[in-house]
């Protein structure tokens, strides 16, 4: 059989043999379902002590390249190479025009410069609401990305597949993922400390949602930006008004108008619907407004004060993550967060 590298006649260290060996299978120089050397043969080809070499194979068996079996010897398996299976907590076939939409978008292109695979899978007729089924997945890829999933027992549903997991937007508590999350909790407490530095003393908050077939839901981030709130409000020792807090903008117009007094600040989502220009109107075109977003909010001439959070981030730190576990298979994990960051009022 043909050998990959070349070995320097110098005694070679574990990685050294770990990497060429992972090149020699993805190069296909051991076929899938091939026998490996022996422990052996592999410590003679790289001048190596067979307590090193065993140390390799259980790195290429916990990366998911070989496995064994008993009494005959390692075979090398017959797994994607550089392929993601991503599920988005969408039921857009194709990527929306939102910032976790914009952000798989980049990815997308990123990892087909980069000669990765991607099979996705999106919310379908017969899913639950909140995430493609797990049992649609049929041959899951090296790594597993989710994108806008948050429903904990079906992120351990995926978690069972034993893939390395990347989960963006939450960080979930249930299973060994990484993870990259938008720090919500910052963002609200960066809207109100604006608004209440602008003399704002009833401050409106209307929460984050997002739409699975046709029914809107409450996302977990909203709960942390209202933590933000009244963390904020309770540096200043102003009271919360519950009166004020809107789980999404639908309801606004209906309770505005029960309102006895006023707000005189609203926190809001970025979205710029016709639903979202009446729920302003309803609340008082004139009050303070704090928008939470993505970096999309500073390119308008005209727009209120704005806590954004940059897509590029996002997109690299997954990328660097994943690239991390496509290499390394690694079941270790890690989570990350990109703070969002206030910006004062455009145009006028």
């Amino acid at each position: 059989m043909t050998e990959g590298k070349e070995v320097s006649k110098e005694k070679a260290s574990q990685e050294e043999i770990y990497r060429i060996m992972r090149s020699d299978i993805e190069a296909g120089n051991y076929p899938a379902s091939s026998r490996l050397p022996s422990v052996r043969t592999l410590a003679k080809r790289f001048t190596a002590s067979p307590n090193t070499i065993s140390k390799v194979v259980s790195r290429l068996m916990e990366s998911g390249l070989c496995t064994a079996r008993r009494g005959v010897g390692l075979f090398v398996r017959s797994l994607p190479n550089r392929k993601l299976t991503l599920l988005v907590g969408t039921t857009s076939a194709e990527p929306k025009d939102d910032f976790y939409g914009q952000v798989e978008k980049r990815i997308g292109e990123r990892c087909a410069a980069d000669g990765i695979e991607i099979e996705r899978y999106h919310i379908q007729a017969g899913d639950p609401p909140y995430g493609p089924d797990v049992d649609r997945i049929r041959k899951p890829g090296r790594v597993i990305l989710c994108i806008g999933l948050s429903h904990e027992p079906h992120l351990k549903q995926l978690a069972d597949l034993r893939r390395p997991m990347l989960v963006l937007g939450c960080a979930p508590s249930r299973c060994n993922a990484s993870s990259i999350v938008p720090n919500s909790f910052r963002s609200g407490y960066l809207a109100a400390r604006h608004l209440i530095r602008k003399g704002c003393r009833r401050i409106a908050f209307i929460g984050r949602v997002r739409e699975v077939r046709g029914v809107t839901l409450p996302e977990p981030e909203s709960l942390k930006e209202l933590s933000g709130v009244q963390s904020a409000f309770w540096e200043d020792a102003l009271p919360l008004h519950s009166e004020l807090l809107f789980k999404d903008l639908s309801e606004v117009p209906a309770r505005a108008g029960q309102l006895k007094e006023m707000p005189d600040g609203l926190i809001m989502p970025d979205n710029g619907s016709v639903e979202a220009v009446q729920a302003v109107k309803a609340l008082g075109q004139r009050l303070e407004r704090v928008i939470i977003g993505d970096d999309r909010m500073l390119e308008l001439s005209r727009r209120p004060a704005a806590v954004v959070v940059r897509r590029d981030e996002m997109v690299e730190l997954a990328l660097m993550e994943l690239h991390r576990l496509l290499d390394e298979q690694t079941k270790s994990h890690r989570s990350m967060q990109v703070d969002g960051d206030l910006h004062e009022p455009a145009g006028g």
